[in-house]
């Protein structure tokens, strides 16, 4: 085992926080009409007005059919946001060289299928976070998220097959990634962002976990 802090560092909490609050803010401010490529500019901007030095990778934004995709090389578009719609919102800032990464789905309007997906990745995605143990493998975590998808009908949309990676100060995805082959003992940082969908649109939801020697502690 690593020499690793009981607690995650206060550096990688306020960049995680950081990344949350606007995350979460950006429900409050979207509108029918807005794009994708506005909101990813608010999502900067604000972030930057907050403390943020800059951006580790892109902000991805995803209205409708474009939630089906969630990629560093996959930038936001000229989509609009419909009166009736779902998405999602990823951002990623700097803090003193920390690197934040927080991912929250909005839906507008009521259209009750929106909802119900919002509402089970957010099962999913507290579900997996209450499996995490320090030093556990990287794919077993990857098999709590496998179990609760099978024989629902979502697909696993991640590109890569994966539902995360690990995150640091001024590095990612040097251990790796949450999949169903990477035998890694979690300690320190972990980025978990389970991604659902249908043929239709996609579902994400993403925080970090401090696998300390003692016990795990989710930043949120």
């Amino acid at each position: 085992m690593q020499d690793i802090s009981p607690t995650p560092p206060a550096g990688l909490v306020t960049a995680q926080l950081l990344a949350r609050d606007v995350a979460e803010l950006a429900a409050e401010v979207i509108w029918a009409g807005m794009t994708e490529r506005e909101l990813a500019r608010w999502a900067e901007e604000t972030m930057r007005a907050r403390g943020s030095t800059g951006l580790w990778t892109i902000v991805n934004v995803g209205f409708g059919s474009g939630s089906l995709d969630c990629f560093p090389t996959v930038g936001p578009t000229d989509r609009m946001l419909w009166n009736i719609d779902s998405g999602f919102i990823d951002v990623h800032p700097v803090v003193d060289g920390w690197w934040g990464d927080c991912t929250r789905t909005f839906v507008i309007g009521d259209q009750p299928d929106y909802l119900e997906a919002k509402a089970e990745i957010q099962k999913i995605h507290d579900t997996v976070l209450a499996a995490a143990y320090p030093g556990m493998p990287a794919r077993e975590l990857w098999s709590a998220f496998n179990d609760c998808i099978a024989g629902t009908g979502w697909n696993h949309m991640d590109r890569l097959g994966n539902i995360g990676h690990s995150i640091g100060q001024n590095v990612s995805y040097t251990q790796g990634y949450i999949d169903r082959n990477n035998p890694t003992p979690m300690w320190g940082g972990w980025a978990v962002e389970p991604f659902i969908g249908n043929h239709l649109y996609g579902v994400k939801v993403e925080d970090v976990i401090w696998f300390g020697p003692d016990g795990c502690t989710v930043i949120r």
